[in-house]
This record gives C-alpha cells, sequence and structure tokens, in this order.
C-alpha cells in the first residue's frame, strides 16, 4: 500500500511537473516569438531612420558633386600651364645635356689634336 500510495504521488508529481513543463515551454515560445518581434519591428525603425538620413544627405552630396566639378573646370587650365611648363622644362633639359655632351666631345677631339702627333703611346725606357 505505501508502494502504491508512493508509485500514485509519483506519477502526479510526473503529471505536474509534465503540465509544468508544458507551460515553460509554450511561456519560453511565446517569449521568443516576442523577441523576434521586436527585433524585426527595430530592424524596420533602423532601416527607416537610415533611410531618413540618407534623403537628408542627398541634397548636401549633390552640392559638394557641384563644387568639385566647379574646381575641375577652374584646375584645368592650371594644370594645362603646369604640363606646359613641365615639356618646356624636359626640352630645355634635353637641349643642355645635347650641349654638354657635343661640347665634351669638342673638348676631347681639342685634346687629342693637340697632343704631339710622333708621341708613342708606350713610354720608352
Amino acid at each position: 500500500m505505501k508502494r502504491m500510495i508512493f508509485l500514485a504521488t509519483g506519477a502526479a508529481a510526473l503529471l505536474a511537473f509534465s503540465a509544468c513543463d508544458k507551460k515553460t515551454s509554450d511561456d519560453l515560445k511565446q517569449k521568443a516569438e516576442d523577441a523576434k518581434q521586436k527585433v524585426e519591428r527595430k530592424a524596420k525603425e533602423a532601416k527607416e531612420a537610415a533611410d531618413r538620413q540618407i534623403e537628408k544627405a542627398k541634397p548636401k552630396l549633390e552640392e559638394l558633386g557641384d563644387k568639385a566639378k566647379e574646381a575641375t573646370k577652374d584646375a584645368q587650365p592650371k594644370l594645362e600651364q603646369l604640363g606646359k611648363k613641365a615639356k618646356n622644362a624636359t626640352q630645355d633639359a634635353i637641349d643642355k645635356t645635347k650641349q654638354a655632351a657635343g661640347s665634351a666631345v669638342e673638348n676631347l677631339k681639342n685634346a687629342t689634336s693637340a697632343s704631339p702627333a710622333g708621341a708613342s703611346p708606350t713610354p720608352t725606357p
């Protein structure tokens, strides 16, 4: 009899526990669903806020783009002028190099023609 009471009590406890477990499981499912909805709502709000900021920034971006175009137009003649100066400087450097090479060749010719004609390239003993 004691054993039957013990088994009945155990069975009742198991039924109560499983009912409690079911309730806990349902509560957890509900909490998970609530959390999912909250995350979705926050994500939607964040996207909407980002979209508003993008729309708010578009005029500034267009203004900066226009300023950049103007700066490019202003800089183009200056860049062309600098390009011409660089080209002229390069040509001057080429000309001076040619002159220096020609002068060196002339100096070498003059130095070899001024040496004695009958001189032997080997020293005499």
